[in-house]
């Protein structure tokens, strides 16, 4: 056993509140993978329902695999030794099960480097009895799997929730790796690429209601994003339908958690750390919110909130934030213009903005981060210009108040480049050239560097590419995947070489008539009123509330 590898694992668990280590002697054995660093792994809610979930249940061990640390990486390959276990440094590939957790696209990449550095076959064709049986669940397998399908011999498709109580019956009765995934392959919200007919749809399965105990930061660390922060997600879903916005479309309808069901979580958690993070896609939506935040202050919790709709700013839902000594919040003004802001369907306009942020400073909070993006459809020139005058606007304010008080806060715009997600109206677009999205994020980055007190972030418009690719791509992106993970060839050259043409996947408009290579995936929202709404977008029109 290599002692430095062992080490540092060891270490982790010592800091750790939560963790659950059970014996392997007679049980499953599931190999619970988030596939990037420990650090990032940790501050995610979903995964660590899961890892509860499979722990509650006597005759399964669940344990975490992460990918390794830069120095860990460079450890196992000097030594060979093949990908170990959280919790018990136990070979990767000597468990039952290798579930991946997968939320972001460029993270399929760590899948492929994870599964090499457990000694497990990549590709799920070349995978016998000797093997753990691959699968994945987490937000992107229900938007597109196919770029990553070739790897998995399973894929969840919706919320673990609904999902899992069927797959844990079958992983523990059916007798061999055939048999499970057959019998899987006919249960509602599972694909198993190897056994799907062209014409078979596979219907996403999606909980109609929260009433489950929410999740949160059953495991607390100070060694992640959140350090010592207790998360929680409090609703799921948006009202806003974005019509680029994922979130929105696939998680109907839009649930908020109990309230009494969020403070028992809390209350648990209290005795170890007094931050908690308030997690959703529209925290402010939640239907009894200010109820939930009094009764988080009343418990002594520092709360901060993941970032909230413009629509849901009001007094009473900022006060408490404050007054628990938060200084910093997030929102999403997407865009410059009030034109372009209704062609991705959000209903407030730049005054309205402007009178949202006047509140946030008069409450006490200091800095404020703003979600921008470029490329969207029927962007012009004007629309870029229209961000550097709302960023300038609000810069004013950040700054008045700032004056009173004696103490200047920081103005935090994060300017993303638009990509086109699946199951979302904009699906049909594509993305805008790296050329003509650098020329504006250069725009942005001359205009936002002569504003004192703001510091910009920008996502690279080609480092986006990659992302792009595996949101939209299919099944024959997979060995370019494979390629780029293992640092064969860079993705230019492994389409190239593999015969594809990245123009044609990322930037190119698709008929809406088009064959889409997510299309077999059902989640309950009728593809014509995703045209319509595209159709809408395109006319600059808003759809009625």
């Amino acid at each position: 056993m290599n002692h430095f590898l062992v080490g540092r694992h060891k270490k982790r668990l010592a800091s750790e509140i939560g963790t659950i280590v059970k014996p392997h002697g007679g049980k499953l054995r599931v190999a619970l993978a988030y596939p990037n660093r420990y650090h990032v792994g940790m501050s995610n809610v979903g995964f660590q329902a899961v890892y509860k979930f499979w722990n509650e249940i006597p005759d399964i061990v669940c344990e975490r695999v992460f990918l390794p640390d830069a120095d860990e990486l460079e450890e196992y390959s000097r030594s060979r030794t093949p990908l170990l276990s959280l919790e018990t440094q136990s070979p990767v590939r000597d468990f039952d099960v290798l579930a991946f957790s997968i939320t972001f696209e460029p993270d399929e990449l760590n899948l492929v480097r994870i599964l090499d550095l457990a000694g497990v076959p990549a590709l799920a064709s070349e995978r016998d009895e000797r093997d753990p049986l691959v699968l994945a669940g987490g937000p992107i397998t229900f938007l597109n799997p196919e770029p990553m399908a070739p790897l998995l011999d399973l894929v969840a498709i919706g919320e673990a929730e609904a999902l899992l109580p069927t797959l844990t019956d079958v992983l523990r009765s059916a007798s061999n790796r055939a048999a499970k995934l057959e019998r899987l392959a006919e249960e509602e919200g599972f694909y198993v690429p190897s056994l799907r007919r062209a014409s078979t749809l596979v219907r996403a399965k999606m909980g109609k209601r929260a009433d489950f105990p929410p999740p949160a930061t059953y495991v607390l660390t100070p060694s992640t994003e959140m350090s010592n922060k207790f998360l929680v997600e409090v609703s799921r879903g948006c009202p806003t339908l974005c019509r680029f916005c994922w979130a929105g479309y696939n998680y109907l309808p839009k649930r908020s958690f109990e309230v009494q069901r969020i403070l028992d979580v809390a209350r648990g958690a209290r005795q170890h750390t007094d931050q908690i993070g308030l997690v959703s896609t529209a925290v402010g939506a939640h239907k009894e919110i200010v109820p939930l935040m009094e009764g988080l202050r009343e418990m002594g919790y520092r709360i901060s909130v993941s970032s909230l709709r413009f629509e849901d700013l009001r007094a009473e839902l900022l006060d408490p934030i404050s007054r628990s000594g938060e200084k910093t919040l997030a929102v999403a003004p997407e865009v410059g213009t009030d034109r372009l802001r209704f062609v991705i369907h959000k209903r407030v306009t730049n005054e309205q903005i402007l009178e949202k942020t006047e509140l946030i400073f008069s409450r006490g909070i200091e800095n404020l981060k703003l979600y921008l993006m470029v490329g969207l459809p029927t962007e012009r020139d004007e629309d870029i210009d229209g961000i550097i005058d709302l960023v300038g606007r609000i810069r004013e304010q950040l700054l008045a108040h700032g004056r009173k008080r004696g103490r200047v806060g920081r103005l935090i715009p994060s300017v993303n480049p638009f990509i086109p997600k699946p199951g979302t109206p904009f699906q049909w677009h594509g993305m805008e050239k790296p050329s003509l999205l650098a020329r504006k994020m250069q725009k942005l980055k001359k205009a936002f560097a002569r504003m004192p007190n703001v510091d910009a972030n920008f996502k690279s418009a080609r480092l986006e590419t990659l992302q792009a690719l595996l949101s939209v791509g299919d099944q024959r992106v997979a060995p370019v995947l494979i390629r780029v993970a293992r640092g064969e060839a860079d993705l230019k050259r492994a389409m190239k070489e593999a015969g594809l043409d990245l123009d044609a996947y990322i930037y190119s408009e698709r008929s809406p008539g088009e064959s889409l290579p997510w299309g077999y995936i059902d989640n309950g929202m009728k593809p014509e009123l995703l045209e319509s709404q595209y159709d809408k977008a395109r006319a600059a029109a808003l759809t009625p509330a």
